[in-house]
């Protein structure tokens, strides 16, 4: 088995839109070990569920991989066909998605579903052994009496246990990989512990190897490893979660550090980000956060700066960090 389940290597994914062709990963690279968790976090817009959904291979037809390789387990996803691709995704990649009212067919039991990609994705046709696979998964994310969970109706259930029948379906097939896109924002802040606390849980018991998708920098502490920060399209920072949250150096991460709410920080207003994404169908000649940077130099409206490591497993991109290292 692969050491690296997951590896990404210089992707760029463009939409040709109405409006024109929109840019909205530019030349990233990452990777996951086994039983790792690296996080993507950035404001909504900045291309991170773009990338969850070319691991699994599931752009939209607007969607074109300009360049780059997407490996999972050594193999690349974005050379393979439907058919080829169908023996990966749901088998050694899954995702859960944010609302999981969407993930369910009103019309099918939780039991159906599940027992449905036992069938197609393990091969198991007996109806018997199927039900015990199913069982066995809901039970191990937490939910009671699964065998009512089995007969329930996706509407008879609450939105903690939906969530938790949704990792249930990602998790049944045992992936090497799993993506987990922003799973907590439907949840109430209670809920969102819960799951997160299950997620770390299955993901050190399985060996996962976990691309958890976010906004906020709060969750990032609590479940991964690693973070690589992303702005419009592009990894400003990547690095340990401590290094990234108690030494972040790109002024970037640093606002979004400040945009956490604190119990203890007494502040009269939540901070924010002044400005907004900049257009992702130009291209830029400098650091495309400079319009909003409050650190900005006279070299960062005129060249791009490369994510360079500044010390073991930390890199930035930007210009005054490079300058003040030396």
């Amino acid at each position: 088995m692969a050491e690296k389940p997951l590896v990404v290597e210089n992707l760029t994914i463009h939409y040709y839109t109405l409006h024109g062709i929109v840019k909205a990963v530019r030349n990233v690279s990452f990777e996951v070990h086994r039983g790792e968790s690296l996080c993507l976090v950035g404001e909504s817009g900045s291309g991170k569920s773009t990338i969850g959904l070319s691991v699994l291979g599931a752009l939209p037809s607007n969607a074109r991989v300009v360049s780059g390789r997407v490996l999972i387990e050594g193999t690349n996803i974005l050379e393979l066909d439907e058919e080829n691709l169908e023996s990966i995704r749901g088998r050694k990649v899954s995702i859960i998605f944010q609302d999981p009212a969407a993930s369910f067919n009103p019309l099918f039991t939780i039991g159906q579903v599940l027992s449905d990609i036992v069938k197609y994705k393990l091969g198991i046709d007996d109806k018997e052994e199927a039900k015990r696979v199913v069982l066995k998964a809901l039970s191990e994310v937490g939910l009671p009496d699964p065998e009512r969970i089995f007969n329930s109706y996706p509407h008879e259930l609450s939105g903690g246990m939906l969530q938790r029948a949704a990792i249930a379906v990602a998790l049944v097939t045992r992936p090497s990989v799993l993506v987990a896109d922003e799973p907590t924002t439907m949840l109430d802040v209670t809920l969102q512990a819960q799951i997160l606390d299950l997620l770390q849980s299955l993901r050190q018991k399985l060996g996962l190897s976990m691309l958890f998708i976010t906004h906020n920098l709060g969750v990032a502490a609590i479940v991964c490893d690693r973070v690589a920060v992303m702005y419009a399209g592009s990894i400003v920072e990547y690095g340990p979660t401590d290094k990234i949250l108690l030494s972040p150096k790109h002024p970037y991460t640093k606002k979004l550090i400040e945009c956490v709410p604190r119990s203890s920080i007494r502040a009269g207003r939540l901070k924010y980000i002044p400005g907004s994404l900049p257009d992702l169908r130009r291209d830029y000649p400098g650091c495309i956060f400079a319009p909003r940077c409050d650190e900005v130099l006279e070299e960062c409206t005129r060249v791009k700066p490369k994510l360079v490591e500044v010390e073991p497993g930390h890199a930035v991109a930007c210009h005054r960090v490079l300058r003040a290292k030396g």
